[in-house]
């Protein structure tokens, strides 16, 4: 009995490895250490108490789960954490069951799965409650659904695609350059005879349907996602190069583990035993060009490095029995393993952060960039969680020295959605009103029933302010040295007798960037 429950199959077996890094992707993702809530959580915590079904830059499915999760388990680091941990975890056995169909044993499946629990991008993904944890588990879904239609030849997948796209559109619809690089890559191939399956427009049309309803809310908005993606290339994200956006690709999935993704593009367009799945190494470069072409941020590619992932364990695992490198087995597995913990401290809390800002210098990972503001002390992830509190609290200082009158008819001005949802957020505790803004999805919640004869301001230019009303006082200066660099200093603006009706102010401070 002891034996066999000490048995080298359950402790080393494919089961036994899967759960290892089931487990060692939970305490990656869920560590309790924090530095403060992201910006973008501060945005979805608000847009979860305004369920819709549409919102300026993002479908409506990550508000409604994380409406769901706040619920049920209130609002908290962990609260927040779980499903994008959970995202994390059915990812890995995504991989561990893409491995299998493409006929890997252990040692495939073990290096596969050190690959994408540990690489870095993947944990910044998992870490915090943002739509990239989710767009990232639907882009894995897709290509494990894609890698079974092309070995089973079995067209019924094309409808179970058809629902994933569509669930996929409703969470991030960057999904969308995943859907034109196979489109485009089976036309390129002999696999175009799918399109004269019935099941394959049957699964487009249940995608469509899927997405419908946030389409419908666009057309009703007046297609505000157009303005906001006019924005977002041309003055968002950072303009890289092809060959930084190529080298970013390798820095942010694990410097060690480049061999094994590239492997995969190998195997999938001239490996004997991985043609049947070309289209795949086809769509990575479609996807790859136009990101490049489109000049989106750098990691908008990173989920199909999953299959590739896995793709090249497979090939990695054929030419180590081939040549029977023992050596080469081990020392590959360790080094991206040890590679990915070393990178753990600069994708998610876990240093002090006077100890990170000695180890890690200042601003930029690894000479990774993805926006274009200028960089303070810490890397854009790491600022993005910090003064926030702080940020609620000064506002409700100036918001005390008002007189009753006043404060019963004073509004929170705020510059953008993260100093918006900083107030959402914190504002109850400090007994502060909800805040307006004309950023993004703020815009569209409008004023809120406020006049606007008393507005205090923060994160907007002075200058403006003074167009907007007659009397604008700085009551007081907010200071955050660990904050990006524009909310570094703040000064808070008290602003009376507007020269005209709150609407159309907010319209004038309208910015859907």
């Amino acid at each position: 009995m002891s034996q066999r429950f000490f048995s080298k199959e359950r402790f080393l077996g494919e089961k036994a490895i899967l759960i290892y890094f089931v487990v060692l992707k939970l305490i990656l993702c869920l560590l309790p250490i924090e530095y403060g809530y992201f910006r973008d959580e501060l945005y979805y915590i608000a847009m979860s108490d305004n369920l819709d079904f549409g919102y300026v830059d993002v479908p409506p499915l990550v508000p409604f789960f994380l409406a769901v999760v706040r619920f049920f388990l209130g609002t908290s680091f962990i609260s927040l954490h779980l499903l994008p941990a959970v995202c994390g975890v059915l990812v890995v056995w995504l991989v561990y069951l893409m491995v299998k169909e493409l006929g890997g044993g252990i040692y495939a499946q073990l290096l596969a799965l050190t690959c994408v629990t540990l690489a870095p991008i993947f944990l910044c993904f998992e870490t915090v409650y943002t739509y990239d944890a989710f767009d990232k588990l639907c882009w894995t879904l897709l290509l494990y659904v894609l890698v079974l239609v092309l070995k089973t030849q079995d067209k019924k997948y094309w409808i179970y695609f058809g629902i994933v796209a569509g669930i996929g559109l409703m969470t991030k619809i960057s999904i969308l350059y995943l859907g034109f690089g196979i489109i485009l890559s089976l036309l390129l191939t002999k696999d175009r005879r799918y399109f004269l399956c019935w099941q394959l427009w049957m699964g487009a049309l249940l995608a469509f349907l899927i997405f419908s309803p946030y389409i419908l809310w666009q057309i009703k908005a007046g297609l505000p996602a157009l303005e906001y993606y006019k924005h977002y290339a041309t003055g968002k994200t950072w303009p890289t190069t092809p060959a930084e956006f190529i080298k970013n690709q390798i820095v942010v999935m694990n410097i060690f583990a480049a061999p094994i993704w590239i492997s995969g593009i190998y195997y999938f367009i001239f490996n004997k035993n991985g043609k049947t799945f070309r289209v795949i190494g086809y769509a990575y470069f479609i996807v790859l060009i136009l990101c490049i072409y489109m000049k989106v941020k750098f990691y908008l590619p990173a989920p199909f490095y999953t299959v590739l992932f896995a793709g090249g364990s497979v090939s990695f695992e054929a030419f180590a029995y081939k040549h029977q490198f023992v050596w080469f087995k081990r020392i590959s597995v360790a080094a991206i393993f040890l590679m990915g913990l070393v990178s753990v401290p600069f994708v998610r809390p876990v240093l002090p952060i006077e100890l990170l800002l000695k180890v890690s210098g200042r601003g930029v990972y690894m000479g990774v960039k993805g926006e274009r503001q200028r960089i303070g002390r810490l890397h854009q992830h790491f600022a993005d969680r910090f003064g926030w509190e702080e940020m609620a609290a000064t506002v409700a200082e100036v918001y005390n020295t008002l007189n009753d009158q006043e404060r019963s008819e004073a509004c929170i001005l705020a510059g953008n959605y993260g100093e918006a949802g900083a107030i959402w957020l914190y504002g109850e505790k400090y007994g502060l009103p909800r805040p307006i803004s004309g950023h993004l999805q703020y815009f569209f919640w409008g004023t809120r029933g406020n006049s606007g004869d008393v507005a205090i301001s923060l994160g907007i230019d002075v200058e403006k302010l003074k167009e907007q009303f007659d009397s604008v006082d700085q009551l007081a200066h907010l200071e955050c040295l660990m904050a990006i660099n524009y909310e570094r200093y703040l000064p808070i603006y008290v602003c009376r007798n507007p020269k005209r009706p709150l609407e159309e102010i907010l319209t004038i401070l309208k910015h859907l960037d």
